[in-house]
């Protein structure tokens, strides 16, 4: 029994005396703590919508139902013009207009008279959305709402989107494309990204450090700077293959698996020119922080346990792009590594990404990226930090 107790000493001796092993076991709920503070704040920003203008057309409406159309706050258009339903329908499909409201005529005298048990049906009212609107999706659930409550209070009187053949959500396929590509794939892409990276940096310095040929290295009349320089960029390349095979699987097999409504007709060329721009971004990024890390560690298995708490960060900060399918326009974000790559992300798939935005990112990373090289410079100039001293 001694024995053992000697055993469990020397090892907790180890971890809690090893400021490196103390920084691995806290950093993660640290980390936990701070994103998740973060991302709340962010949810709760995104849950009370800005949205306040918005285009309505409605034929039909009784007297008894204009109230319901007026909201504190809300700037609610009620269109006059004379349009047939069809060119009604194309406004709303290009996000022109926000909801059509049909009523059958004398709607509410056929509702007061309406009787369940009679076996007819009851009267109908049609409303067209578009559910890749985030005003138009917005306005319906609020009038959809609006008229839910009121039939509870009238023992189901009428009914709302009776016929099943009709389609009201009149969203097209390319905005459904668009909307589930701009919600799914960043998170996927910078997962794709940091693991191919993660998979190749941990073991770059540590894996030298172990097998004794980083002193080889360092004797060589090659500068620190360029040594620091070659390794991201061979890291670069070797990760970005890694990562672009992952991508392109699952990018061919997307439309098999959302079905035929999916298309990437809605992308163009420069949309592939700009992501390809992020894609490189993302990795050298990634690559610069993770052979900083792998320089850093003692071997390899230290280096991929301090990768894991960084792993973390880029997946929790990934899911923030399903709390919106559109970037933020507050530019000041677009300082902020990782979170405005995914910003970025969310733009070009979404097809609404704003120049400025996109140069301060690129900018600001190309930044980060310099500052890394040097820190890797300085690294290698140490060493205590090169061996392990």
């Amino acid at each position: 029994m001694s024995n053992i107790w000697t055993i469990v000493k020397k090892e907790l001796k180890r971890f809690f005396t090893d400021p490196r092993m103390i920084i691995g076991l806290v950093l993660p709920g640290v980390l936990i703590f701070v994103i998740y503070n973060l991302m709340g704040n962010i949810s709760m920003e995104k849950i009370a919508p800005t949205i306040t203008d918005f285009t309505v057309y409605v034929e039909n409406e009784p007297t008894e139902f204009q109230s319901f159309l007026n909201k504190d706050g809300w700037n609610i258009n009620k269109n006059k013009e004379n349009l047939s339903k069809d060119k009604i329908i194309d406004k709303i499909k290009d996000k022109e207009a926000d909801l059509y409201i049909i009523y059958e005529e004398d709607f509410y005298q056929k509702m007061l008279a309406y009787d369940i048990d009679t076996g007819k049906m009851a009267p109908n009212i049609e409303i067209y959305y578009n559910s890749t609107s985030e005003s138009s999706n917005l306005f319906y659930s609020y009038y959809l709402e609006i008229l839910n409550q009121y039939e509870s209070n009238i023992s189901n009187k009428f009914d709302i989107n009776r016929d099943l053949d009709i389609k009201y959500d009149v969203a097209k396929k390319e905005d459904t494309t668009i909307q589930i590509i701009s919600m799914m794939l960043p998170f996927l892409l910078m997962a794709f990204l940091f693991s191919g990276a993660m998979g190749v940096c941990s073991e770059s310095v540590a894996g030298e450090k172990e097998r004794g040929t980083i002193a080889t290295l360092l004797i060589t009349p090659t500068k620190r700077s360029h040594i620091a320089i070659g390794k991201i960029l061979s890291l670069g390349i070797t990760s970005l293959v890694s990562a672009l095979v992952s991508f392109l699987g699952l990018m061919l097999s997307l439309p098999k698996l959302m079905g035929t409504d999916f298309s990437f007709q809605a992308y163009g060329l420069s949309t592939i020119l700009l992501m390809l721009v992020l894609i490189v971004m993302t990795v050298l990024l990634f690559t610069t922080l993770l052979t900083i890390v792998s320089t850093f560690a003692k071997s390899v298995k230290e280096a991929t346990s301090y990768a894991i708490p960084l792993m973390m960060i880029v997946l929790l900060v990934g899911i923030t792009n399903f709390m919106s399918t559109t970037a933020t326009s507050n530019k000041l974000l677009y300082i902020i590594p990782i979170y405005n790559i995914v910003q970025c992300l969310i733009g070009v798939f979404s097809i609404t990404i704003d120049p400025v935005s996109f140069l301060i990112c690129i900018t600001s990373n190309i930044v980060y990226i310099g500052l890394g090289v040097f820190l890797l410079t300085k690294m290698f100039n140490n060493e205590r930090v090169i061996f392990n001293r």
